[in-house]
This record gives C-alpha cells, sequence and structure tokens, in this order.
C-alpha cells in the first residue's frame, strides 16, 4: 500500500479515532490497541513507506500518554504487527490466509506471555486475569472478519488503479 499525502491524512485520523474509541470506551472485553493490531498486521505495506512506523509509534506513544501506560507499551505493539505484516509479506506469506491466521494468533500468545512474564518477574505477582484473556480470545475472533474487509479492500483498490 503505497500512501500519499491523502492516504497518510487517513491513516491518521484512522488511527486518532481508534485511540479515542480506547479512551472513551475503556472496555475490558475489547483491547483497542489489539483491534488495532489487526489492521496493522492485514494491510499489505510498502516497503518504501519509511513514516508509518514512526506515525505508528508517536501514536502509541500518544494512547500510552492517554490511557496512563508505561511509555512505549502501545509503540512497541504497534510496531511489533506492522513487522510481522512486513516480514510476511516479503515472505510471500501475505497471499496464504490460513498460515497468516496461526502467524497472528501465535504472535498474540507470545505477547500475552511476555506481558504475565514481566508482571510476575518485575512485580512478583501472578496475576492471570480472565478480562485479559478474554481480550486476547475476542481479538482472534475479530481477526477472521476485519481481515477480510482490509483484504477486499485492498483488492478493490488494486483494479481500480
Amino acid at each position: 500500500m503505497n500512501l500519499s499525502f491523502k492516504g497518510y491524512l487517513l491513516l491518521n485520523g484512522f488511527f486518532l479515532f481508534f485511540i479515542s474509541l480506547n479512551n472513551v470506551f475503556n472496555l475490558n472485553l475489547i483491547d483497542f490497541t489489539l483491534v488495532l493490531s489487526i489492521f496493522l498486521y492485514s494491510i499489505k505495506w510498502d516497503e518504501s513507506e519509511w513514516l508509518v512506523p514512526l506515525f505508528l509509534y508517536v501514536w502509541g506513544i500518544f494512547q500510552d500518554i492517554l490511557l496512563g501506560m508505561n511509555f512505549g507499551y502501545s509503540g512497541s505493539i504497534f510496531l511489533f504487527f506492522y513487522v510481522l505484516s512486513q516480514l510476511a509479506s516479503i515472505n510471500g506469506l501475505f497471499e496464504q490466509q490460513k498460515i497468516k491466521f496461526i502467524i497472528f494468533i501465535t504472535a498474540l500468545l507470545i505477547l500475552f506471555i511476555i506481558k504475565n512474564l514481566f508482571i510476575y518477574l518485575f512485580y512478583q505477582l501472578n496475576y492471570l486475569s480472565i478480562d485479559e484473556l478474554s481480550a486476547f480470545l475476542i481479538t482472534v475472533l475479530l481477526y477472521i472478519p476485519l481481515n477480510s474487509i482490509i483484504i477486499y479492500n485492498q483488492k478493490k483498490y488494486e483494479k481500480i488503479r
């Protein structure tokens, strides 16, 4: 996806909308940071887009400030799924949706384990929240419809170009 100036404005508006939703609703069952990660992972990015990672990290810092999280938490998640999308695209896995779905589930599982391991190691808490686990499972369930919508729109856009 090669972005023009209008594309960058739409991308930033999209992030502002979802970060605002996360700030307004702040639901335990739906983690809008992970929903944004679905979008970042599903889009086939152009390799020459060097401003997108910068925007992602800045929006992550902005979300961390709004939600009172540690600096870099959201930006790291955004960049993690952006890099996974790039790796899937470079290795030719972008068109193979089943493998891409398995990679997404594995990435979410790794993220879940690292987050809980961090809490255990630094705070000495055995913390396993059912709300957090259900948020990860809902994100997995949302992946298939959102991915289908994004792929349909990208193929439609490619036909127009």
